[in-house]
């Protein structure tokens, strides 16, 4: 967490800084010394506000939690009057939109993961990123389904997103195709339903 006194305007600067890094070097790759000459900083001020190498990794992937959110709340707020399959879908969309699908942001989120399993403070990170999305799309469903079947969906879902996303990431842009194959899913959930 950045100590008291980081210039706002820096934070930004160091987590552009840090995500070009990632891109370009992974995760392992995207030293201190690497992300503060990005920045155009000495690595001590990393180190003095950041605490190192993987509190600006945290930092860095809380600003792209933070940004998957916003906009999916965004997205929620447009489809407020919506279907539950609708809002749903807006969900779905939302993990699959372009600020979650940039070649930059998928290495990120790759390394982020892969990092998570053996660092604690990205594996709590985690925790709440998908504890929150699994509520999100809970909440959505028990408009239409008891709260079993909802938690039900909902974690298939996840496994979907999670599954469809990767693929998309590794194979290239596959995302329509995700997209997809997710409404498919949905269709048959929501059949049962009429």
């Amino acid at each position: 967490m950045p100590k008291v006194g980081m210039p706002e305007i820096r934070k930004p600067q160091l987590i552009k800084a840090a995500i070009e890094a990632i891109d370009e070097l992974g995760f392992a790759g995207a030293t201190v010394s690497v992300i503060g000459k990005k920045a155009g900083v000495s690595p001590a001020i990393i180190n003095h506000y950041f605490g190192g190498k993987n509190g600006l990794l945290e930092e860095t992937m809380k600003s792209l939690i933070r940004e998957f959110f916003e906009i999916l709340d965004t997205q929620l707020t447009a489809e407020r009057s919506s279907s539950c399959k609708q809002q749903v879908n807006a969900i779905v969309n939302t993990c699959f939109s372009q600020s979650q699908t940039t070649a930059q942001a998928m290495k990120a989120w790759i390394g982020f993961w892969a990092s998570a399993m053996h660092t604690e403070n990205l594996a709590r990170l985690q925790k709440v990123y998908a504890r929150r999305l699994n509520s999100i799309l809970v909440v959505t469903l028990r408009q239409s389904f008891s709260i079993e079947e909802s938690r039900h969906i909902a974690a298939t879902l996840a496994a979907l997103i999670d599954g469809m996303w990767l693929r998309s990431c590794l194979a290239g842009d596959e995302k329509h195709s995700s997209e997809s194959l997710i409404g498919e899913y949905l269709d048959i959930v929501f059949r049962t339903k009429d």
